[in-house]
């Protein structure tokens, strides 16, 4: 007989935590992460991708990093054990926030949007019309999408000095801005993952519970959204105010048609 599904949950998070130990050299999760509902869901999507790619280590120096691989094959997450991970309350990525990034966020990405099947949008975090990847229809959406994601991330560093206890400590302030230029770098594959590692810190901080932890809860629900209905990435402007349960005040509304888009993107 097979397991329920409440089994298979369970496995799934103690794969999640082995994986953070092999990232972090044998360390376990730390404990001064948050259970809040939005962290909560993002580890169960990470887990629960944890089967689809391979692991490999590599003494590079780098935290870890996803790879497309050709189809049928599983994609790649290589990963340095003797990286140097943020302790829990410091400034800097932690370990399962980076695994959250790779397999939550790029490999999931890389599942779920619909696009055409070319090696160049391999991960990309955006819904994209059409078959043709040469388009102007696709094109123009491409631009509009990624300076969309670009003024959403605006929107958090304009949050950095209304958030006191970030905007009172140097540290605290550049890790935030740091983050926001990678995603701004690269918006078309960063909008969720950095979304995600940057909440995974500060919740270990207790830091994510204002503006700044706002915008990006905002950020994370528009995709989670967007990634079900379909359509372009919405635009997120200052979001003033949190609930009890620490969700944002943000709100989506997606066109209808705009989410029927057909995709021969990697499943």
């Amino acid at each position: 007989m097979g397991r329920n599904k409440s089994e298979d949950i369970k496995m799934s998070r103690l794969s999640y935590e082995r994986r953070v130990r092999e990232l972090n050299g044998g360390e376990p999760r730390s404990s001064g992460s948050s259970s809040d509902s939005d962290g909560a869901e993002l580890r169960d999507q990470t887990a629960q991708n944890l089967d689809r790619v391979r692991f490999s280590e590599a003494g590079n120096g780098q935290s870890a990093q996803w790879h497309a691989t050709p189809h049928g094959q599983p994609n790649e997450v290589t990963y340095d054990p003797s990286f140097s991970y943020a302790q829990p309350g410091q400034p800097g990525l932690t370990a399962d926030g980076s695994l959250d990034h790779e397999v939550g966020g790029h490999e999931f990405a890389d599942r779920t949007y619909q696009h055409p099947d070319d090696r160049d949008l391999r991960g990309t975090n955006m819904h994209l019309p059409g078959n043709d990847v040469a388009s102007e229809e696709l094109l123009a959406s491409y631009q509009r999408q990624t300076q969309t994601i670009t003024e959403n991330w605006n929107e958090v560093r304009d949050a950095v000095p209304r958030d006191r206890p970030i905007a009172r400590s140097q540290d605290w302030t550049n890790h935030v801005n740091d983050r926001i230029d990678y995603v701004q770098a690269s918006p078309n594959v960063h909008n969720e993952s950095v979304s995600g590692d940057l909440l995974n810190s500060l919740r270990q901080a207790r830091l994510a519970d204002g503006p700044v932890g706002n915008q990006l809860r905002a950020i994370s629900q528009e995709a989670s959204v967007r990634q079900q209905q379909g359509g372009e990435v919405q635009r997120i402007g200052p979001v003033q105010s949190s609930s009890s349960t620490r969700m944002s005040a943000y709100g989506n509304n997606l066109a209808g048609a705009s989410g029927q888009q057909k995709s021969k993107g990697r499943k």
